[in-house]
């Protein structure tokens, strides 16, 4: 069985994972999150997801490597990650109380051959 390689930091994704009772590695991407101008969020985020997958599986000589981005989305604006806890207390405000999007995509690589699929 191949290795199973988790491109990222996330705890809530290794939570994820062990929930399923898989065993698996962490090797975390360290690409800046760098977006294409102009494309819809659901798009950023597979790009990102891929970016990551793409730069574990580069790192490795085999394995199966998954990578993912979750994007929250509030009247068209992709909202980043907050730079710190007064950050984080404005987008919540932001949020509150209005309909918003979180949008996740997946990226799954195996590292020997390069074959990749994705989702969101």
């Amino acid at each position: 069985m191949k290795k199973l390689i988790l491109a990222s930091a996330s705890p809530r994704r290794k939570e994820l994972l062990e929930g399923l009772g898989l065993i698996f590695d962490v090797i975390t991407s360290h690409l800046p999150e760098v977006r294409e101008e102009g494309l819809p969020p659901h798009r950023v985020a597979r790009q990102l997801a891929r970016q990551k997958a793409e730069e574990v599986a580069g790192k490795v000589d085999s394995g199966i490597v998954i990578g993912a981005d979750t994007l929250v989305v509030l009247d068209g604006e992709i909202l980043g990650k907050p730079r710190d806890r007064r950050d984080a207390v404005h987008i919540l405000r932001r949020l509150s109380g209005k309909t918003h999007e979180v949008i996740t995509a997946v990226a799954i690589i195996d590292a020997a051959t390069g074959r990749t699929l994705q989702c969101e």
